[in-house]
């Protein structure tokens, strides 16, 4: 196997990895090179940091390492009947169903639900910058990206103004936490009994949202129209009755489908905007040179929609970066290999936990000038070079299945959120860009000050 850091007994190099996991990683992987070996408590895990071994293993090789790794926990969220953990025949059937669909998406221009979102979105943040209160962003952030892919999906939405968060936030809020401070009866087998508190709780707020969104499929299936459909599930309804495997599908696990895709989706999106604050409070600059982008694109008191996207080239570039310095899934979800793979002159065993270094790779000084800088001007001269360096939402096969829908939620909201506003701290200080890592790179919450452009 690679070389790594030697592990302990009972806890392999767990306690290495404190309370900023991907920056550690980052370092074993400087030390050890660009394939690491460490163990999470009994179980032997690989970090591939180098982008030529990744794009031969990930794209080369997929099929030795198209399985993902299941601990307890992912059985717990999806019981291998969902995109994000199935393995072998089924995610490949359910993850052609949804491709299939949202391209039907697209011709019936379903994104037009996002557009309205992000219109919702904006005209709240217009209430705070009319009465000059300081705002905390990130419950309003949250409620869009969530908007964004239930009324995608499900026509549904929240208000911004509601008092109580949708059972969806609710219960993605506790699964995270749970997630976040750790489980390590995933890794550390004998410990099993003593969280059964924490797995059932995991398992209820999973189990909340499955129901939610099998009674979306239900009540959809009554009020299918195939010449209108509404959203991404009447798209995803009208896939499955025209295929040749259609009783291969089944309501439960189309629900366990939908759930990683809202949950999943709704994190990545909202993480990802509360960074784009911070980034564009912090450089008033770059924040006007996009402004004058959109106002010379899209033209004082039009909308920005998504025929401006090719044209806002710095707008872009911002996103990109953001999404660089600051990935929200700084290792992805891991991998296993299905079998032994011969890479770099090594053996990854049959088993093996793979990780892809994510925010290791988008950090790397190999491979970016200044990484720690935020800058998008990276982009006009560097994004030629970073196919297997950038890869916010994973790579090959598995890579996320939402992508288009993630990125058109997101140039929706900022296209319109730096276009309309200008935004700053609220004390003249620089805002807090370190984050916190849980199960995502998140931001530490704050408040700023948000003004109506002249």
């Amino acid at each position: 196997m690679p070389p790594g850091p030697f592990p302990i007994p009972i806890l392999g190099n767990i306690h290495q990895l404190g309370r900023m996991p991907h920056k550690s990683l980052k370092a074993f992987s400087e030390k050890y090179g660009g394939l690491t070996t460490f163990f999470l408590g009994s179980v032997p895990s690989v970090l591939v940091s180098d982008p030529t071994l990744l794009k031969e293993l990930i794209i080369y090789k997929s099929e030795q390492i198209i399985d993902r790794y299941n601990t307890d926990s992912a059985q717990i969220i999806g019981r291998e009947k969902n995109l994000l953990f199935a393995k072998g025949p089924f995610w490949k059937k359910y993850r052609k169903l949804f491709t299939n669909a949202m391209t039907k998406a697209r011709t019936h221009n379903i994104a037009s639900r996002i557009e309205q979102q992000a219109i919702a979105l904006n005209n709240f943040f217009g209430t705070y910058a009319a009465s000059g209160q300081p705002l905390n962003p990130h419950n309003y952030i949250r409620r869009y990206s969530l908007n964004g892919v239930i009324d995608y999906s499900f026509s549904d939405f929240v208000e911004y103004e509601s008092e109580s968060d949708h059972i969806v936030i609710k219960a993605a809020e506790i699964m995270e936490e749970i997630l976040a401070t750790g489980n390590p009866h995933d890794y550390i087998p004998f410990l099993k009994p003593f969280y059964s508190a924490k797995r059932k709780a995991l398992g209820d707020a999973v189990g909340q949202v499955w129901t939610y969104c099998d009674d979306a499929i239900k009540l959809h299936r009554q009020t299918l129209n195939p010449e209108k459909p509404r959203d991404l599930l009447d798209c995803i309804l009208m896939e499955w009755d025209k295929s040749d495997e259609k009783e291969f599908y089944e309501d439960e696990s189309l629900a366990k489908c939908l759930t990683d895709l809202i949950v999943a989706g709704h994190e990545t999106v909202a993480i990802t905007l509360g960074w784009l604050i911070i980034f564009m409070a912090n450089n008033q600059d770059m924040q006007e040179k996009v402004y004058e982008e959109l106002i010379n694109v899209v033209g004082k008191g039009n909308l920005p929609t998504l025929i401006h996207r090719n044209s806002t080239t710095y707008l872009n570039a911002v996103l990109k970066e953001t999404m660089r310095i600051r990935t929200a899934a700084p290792l992805a979800l891991p991998r296993c290999a299905v079998e032994d793979i011969q890479l770099g002159g090594y053996v990854i065993p049959k088993g093996t936990q793979v990780l892809m270094a994510v925010y290791g790779l988008a950090m790397d000084d190999k491979h970016w000038e200044s990484p720690e800088t935020f800058n998008p001007d990276r982009w006009s001269k560097e994004s030629s070079s970073t196919d297997y360096t950038y890869i916010p939402f994973g790579l090959g096969p598995r890579m996320c299945v939402g992508m288009g829908v993630a990125k058109d939620e997101l140039y929706y909201a900022a296209s319109q959120m730096l276009m309309n506003f200008k935004w700053s701290s609220t004390d003249g200080k620089q805002l807090d860009d370190e984050g916190v890592a849980r199960i995502a790179l998140e931001y530490k919450q704050y408040n700023i000050k948000v003004e109506n452009r002249a």
